[in-house]
């Protein structure tokens, strides 16, 4: 009998050794499970909750893309700009996405926003500064303008708070698959493996 309970025990701290040995990332660590499961989405989207004034979100940006260009068919990843109502600057950068957005610039022009605002540190935050930047990109001035100043982006910057507290966004950037299952730099450690616990917890989505 106490040959066999040592066996029992070698064999579950061999299986033990062998699940860390693995690296899968493990629900509750390297990613968790909403509180509330986001109603209305498919199993297999794929959000990105970001800041242009953010590092990490800068960081992640060209691993996520080239990620979801990989996958097949590929991913069409949702962006939502994170804005909390008192943080002014924020709300600017949510402005200045919406406008790229509306003119279907956003996915283009992100590295180009990340470089001015991270690496040039320019205040892209008013629209005189919008229009000197879009300038320097040779973008239509006068369209970017009009989308700045139009009804339609204003409505998606009032909306984006609600729109981040339905996927219970409490940091940037961070990621979530099927409405059910987040995770961020924070949780996985660093950009490069929360790509990796996005790729696990998609294709556990996409078995589900």
């Amino acid at each position: 009998m106490k040959r066999l309970s040592r066996l029992l025990a070698l064999s579950t701290v061999f299986t033990c050794l062998l699940g860390a040995a693995s690296g899968e990332p493990k629900e509750g660590v390297q990613y968790i499970r909403l509180a509330h499961q986001v109603t209305g989405v498919g199993a297999r989207q794929v959000v990105e909750v970001f800041w242009y004034d953010c590092p990490h979100s800068y960081q992640i940006e060209r691993p996520l893309n080239e990620w979801a260009a990989r996958q097949k068919p590929p991913v069409k990843v949702l962006r939502i700009p994170a804005v909390w109502t008192d943080k002014p600057d924020m709300v600017a950068y949510a402005r200045l996405y919406y406008t790229l957005d509306r003119l279907g610039l956003a996915h283009r022009e992100a590295i180009p926003v990340f470089h001015a605002v991270r690496d040039q540190r320019q205040n892209l935050t008013t629209e005189p500064n919008v229009l000197k930047w879009a300038a320097t990109q040779r973008l239509n001035v006068k369209a970017v303008r009009t989308a700045y100043e139009s009804k339609k982006v204003a409505d998606a910057v009032q909306a984006a708070p609600a729109l981040r507290e339905r996927y219970q966004v409490t940091e940037t950037p961070t990621l979530v698959v099927g409405g059910r299952l987040r995770t961020s730099p924070f949780q996985a450690g660093s950009a490069t493996q929360t790509i990796s616990v996005l790729n696990h917890i998609y294709r556990t989505a996409k078995a589900s």
